[in-house]
C-alpha cells in the first residue's frame, strides 16, 4: 500500500507540473491526420528546428516543404489513397521525410529493416504489395532481389537531389482519423509473419494530449529505435506532431558512448528506450544524464535494481515503465516509479487516455479485481487489424461486453494479468509460446515453422532457455537421417540456412539433434523432458589468461554460457546486437579506454576481436563509411536549403 500511496503521490505532482504546461499541449482529435498536424505546426512556427541528425538539421518549414515535394512525385508515379509504399531505410534523417510524404500522399508506410534476409523481406513486400519501394544507395542491390518492378523503386536520395530546386504541385487526397497510417510487421505464430495496420487516430491518441507524458515544444527527443521497430512511432511523431525537436543517431550500430554522448550534446529531455537498452545505460553511461526530464522503458520485464539505480542518480527525472504491443499502437498502460521503490517487481501501470484494460477469463468476460486473466485492451489506439489476415483479425480482435454493460472492441494481447481495484496492472506471464529478447517479440512457434520447411529434418522444435538474464533460443533437431554426418556439423548446416530465412533475432544460438523426442501420454512432445542445453554439448576451450580472457568473460556473463571457443562467432552463438553492445561497453569500462563499437561488431569472434584490441589505438570516430553517408545526406539538405532562399 505504501508504494501504491508513493504512486499516487506522484501522479498528481505529474498532473499539477502538466497542468502548468497545458496551453502547449495538443488537443486530441480523432479525426485528424498526423500530416496535417505537422503542416499546422510548419506553418505556425516554420523556422523551429524539427529534427537533427549529427550535424544537418531541418526546420518544420523545411521538412513540410520537402515532403510535400516528394508526395507529389509520389502521387505522379500513381500511388493513390489507400496504397502502401515501402521503406527499406536506415534510421536516417531522410527515412523521416519519406515517411512523411507518403502520409501525405494518402498512403500507409510500410518499414522493412534492411539488416532482413532477403526471402523474410521477400515474404513481406509480397503480403502488402507495396506500390512502390523507398531505398538509398546501400540497399539497392538488396532491393533487386525482392518482388519489385524496377520502375517501382524510388532512390531516396536522388529523389531528394533531384527535386531540390524543382517545385512540385499536387492535389492531395482527402485523408481521415481511420485511414490506415503504416503497417508494422511482427512475427507470426502462424510461421510468417504478419503485418498490423495502424490508423493516423491510433498514432495521435498515443503522443496527443495524453496523461502518461506531457511533450513540449522545447523539447528534445532522442531517436534510437530502427525505423521497423514501434517504438520509433512514439519517438518520431511523440515529437513531430508537438513541435520538439527530435534527435537521431544515424549510425547503425549504436553504443552507450554514442548515446550518452548525444543525449548530452543535444540535450536530450525526452526518450523512450527497450528495457534492455535502458538496463544498459544505467550499468554503463558513465555519469549523469542532467538535461533528461523523462525516460520512458518497456518492451520486457522491468527490472527493479536498475529503476531504483537511475532514479538515485537522477532524482528529479520521471522514470516511466510502458506497456503495450504493437496492435494497440504501441503503449496502453504505464507505471510511474517512484524514487522509494520497496517491491523487486514493477506493474506494468494504469491505462493510458483514450484506452481501456479489461481482465478477460476464457470465455471473453471481465473478472473482477484481483482475478488472474488474459489481458485486453480497448480504445482509439487499436489496429485496423492485420493486414490479409482477416481470420487471424477476427480472432484477436473481439467484440466484449463490459461489465457497464458497453459493447467494445478489444485486442486480446495474450498476456496474463491481474488488476488491482483501483486499476494498477501486474503481468503475470504469456499465454501461448511467445517470448520478448531484447525488447523484440518472437514467436517460438514461427521459428519451428521454418525449420520445418527444411527438408533435411523430420521435425523441430524451439525452447527459449534462461540462463541468469540471458535468455537463449534453443532448436531441437530431428533429422531424417544423419547419413553419417556430425551432430555439430549437421546443426551449424541447419542453422546456417535458417538464417537467410529468418532475421537474425530470431536465429537460435544453440541446435541440438535428437534422434527421437520425448513424448507425452497424448502423443505430442513432451517438452519439458528435452534436454538442457548444458547437456548436449560439454564447454569449449576457452582461454585462460591475456586480452582472449577478458573477452570471453564478458561473453560468458551476457551469453549464460561457457560452451564457445575463440574462433566461434557471437552471433551464431545466439548472441543479439543488445548483447553485444554490453561486451562493448563492459569492455570499456574494464580496459579503461574508448573503442569504435562497429569494430566490436567488425570482429565478432574472441581471437580477432583480441588482437584488434591490442593493436588498435583508441578511438571513437566513425567509420569511411558512416562518414560518407552522413555527408552525401548533408549536401542533400543544403541544397533544399539553398532552393528556398
Amino acid at each position: 500500500m505504501h508504494q501504491k500511496k508513493q504512486y499516487a503521490e506522484r501522479s498528481s505532482l505529474n498532473s499539477s507540473v502538466a497542468a502548468r504546461h497545458s496551453s502547449h499541449r495538443r488537443a486530441y482529435d480523432r479525426n485528424a491526420t498526423v500530416h496535417g498536424i505537422v503542416t499546422g505546426i510548419a506553418r505556425a512556427r516554420p523556422d523551429a528546428t524539427a529534427i537533427s541528425f549529427d550535424d544537418a538539421r531541418l526546420s518544420y518549414g523545411e521538412l513540410d516543404q520537402t515532403a510535400s515535394k516528394l508526395a507529389a512525385r509520389l502521387i505522379s508515379m500513381g500511388i493513390r489513397k489507400g496504397d502502401i509504399v515501402g521503406l527499406l531505410l536506415p534510421r536516417a534523417l531522410k527515412t523521416l521525410i519519406a515517411k512523411l510524404a507518403i502520409l501525405k500522399a494518402g498512403a500507409a508506410y510500410a518499414p522493412f529493416d534492411p539488416a532482413y534476409p532477403v526471402e523474410h523481406l521477400s515474404y513481406m513486400t509480397r503480403d502488402c504489395a507495396p506500390r512502390a519501394l523507398m531505398i538509398d544507395r546501400e540497399s539497392a542491390a538488396l532491393a533487386a532481389g525482392l518482388p519489385m518492378a524496377a520502375d517501382r523503386l524510388v532512390d531516396i536520395d536522388d529523389a531528394l537531389a533531384t527535386l531540390a530546386g524543382r517545385e512540385m504541385a499536387a492535389t492531395f487526397p482527402a485523408v481521415g482519423g481511420g485511414d490506415a497510417a503504416y503497417v508494422m510487421y511482427t512475427s507470426g505464430s502462424t510461421g510468417r509473419p504478419k503485418g498490423v495496420v495502424i490508423p493516423h487516430r491510433g498514432i495521435q491518441r498515443l503522443v496527443c494530449d495524453q496523461n502518461f507524458v506531457d511533450f513540449r515544444p522545447n523539447d528534445v527527443v532522442l531517436h534510437t529505435a530502427t525505423i521497423s521497430f514501434d517504438a520509433a512511432t512514439f519517438e518520431i511523431w511523440g515529437t513531430l506532431l508537438n513541435g520538439a525537436r527530435l534527435a537521431g543517431i544515424g549510425d547503425r550500430t549504436l553504443s552507450m558512448p554514442r548515446i550518452a554522448g548525444t543525449i548530452d550534446e543535444e540535450q536530450v529531455s525526452v526518450m523512450l528506450l527497450t528495457t534492455g537498452l535502458f538496463n544498459l545505460l544505467v550499468d554503463h553511461s558513465g555519469g549523469r544524464l542532467n538535461s533528461l526530464r523523462h525516460v520512458l522503458f518497456g518492451g520486457e520485464v522491468a527490472s527493479a535494481d536498475h529503476a531504483r539505480r537511475f532514479l538515485a542518480a537522477h532524482p528529479t527525472c520521471r522514470l516511466t515503465n510502458a506497456y503495450g504491443p504493437t496492435e494497440v499502437t504501441v503503449i496502453a498502460s504505464t507505471f510511474d516509479i517512484p524514487t522509494d521503490l520497496q517491491d523487486d517487481t514493477v506493474p506494468i501501470g494504469y491505462s493510458i487516455a483514450n484506452n481501456g484494460l479489461h481482465i478477460l477469463d476464457d470465455d471473453l468476460t471481465e473478472l473482477p479485481p484481483g482475478r488472474e486473466g488474459q489481458l485486453a485492451v480497448s480504445g482509439d489506439g487499436l489496429a485496423i487489424g492485420y493486414l490479409n489476415r482477416p481470420e487471424l483479425t477476427r480472432e484477436r480482435f473481439v467484440t466484449i461486453t463490459a461489465k457497464n454493460g458497453e459493447s467494445l472492441r478489444c485486442y486480446l494481447t495474450g498476456d496474463m494479468a491481474v488488476m488491482d481495484p483501483d486499476g494498477l496492472l501486474h503481468f503475470r506471464g504469456r499465454r501461448d509460446r511467445q517470448v520478448k529478447i531484447d525488447g523484440k517479440r518472437i514467436e517460438l512457434d514461427e521459428i519451428e515453422t521454418a525449420l520445418r520447411r527444411d527438408g533435411h529434418l523430420a521435425d523441430a522444435v524451439v525452447e527459449c532457455h534462461q540462463a541468469g538474464s540471458a535468455k537463449r533460443l534453443v532448436a531441437y533437431l530431428r533429422p531424417h537421417t544423419m547419413n553419417g554426418h556430425d551432430e555439430g556439423d549437421f546443426a551449424a548446416t541447419v542453422l546456417g540456412r535458417l538464417k537467410g530465412v529468418l532475421p537474425a533475432h530470431m536465429v537460435p544460438g544453440r541446435a541440438i539433434v535428437l534422434e527421437e523426442f520425448p513424448m507425452n501420454r497424448a502423443g505430442k512432445v513432451d517438452r519439458s523432458r528435452l534436454p538442457a542445453p548444458t547437456e548436449a554439448q560439454a564447454p569449449a576451450a576457452t582461454p585462460a589468461e591475456g586480452m582472449e580472457a577478458i573477452i570471453a568473460r564478458h561473453w560468458r556473463r551476457v551469453l549464460g554460457t561457457e560452451s564457445f571457443g575463440t574462433d566461434q562467432n557471437f552471433f551464431d552463438l545466439g548472441g543479439t546486437s543488445m548483447q553485444l553492445m554490453r561486451v562493448h561497453a563492459a569492455l570499456e569500462q574494464e580496459l579503461g579506454r574508448s573503442i569504435d563499437v562497429v569494430s566490436v561488431f567488425e570482429h565478432p569472434k574472441i581471437r580477432s576481436l583480441a588482437r584488434f584490441l591490442e593493436k588498435a589505438p583508441d578511438s571513437l570516430q566513425k567509420t569511411a563509411t558512416a562518414q560518407s553517408r552522413a555527408a552525401r545526406q548533408k549536401e542533400v539538405m543544403s541544397q533544399f536549403r539553398r532552393s528556398r532562399r
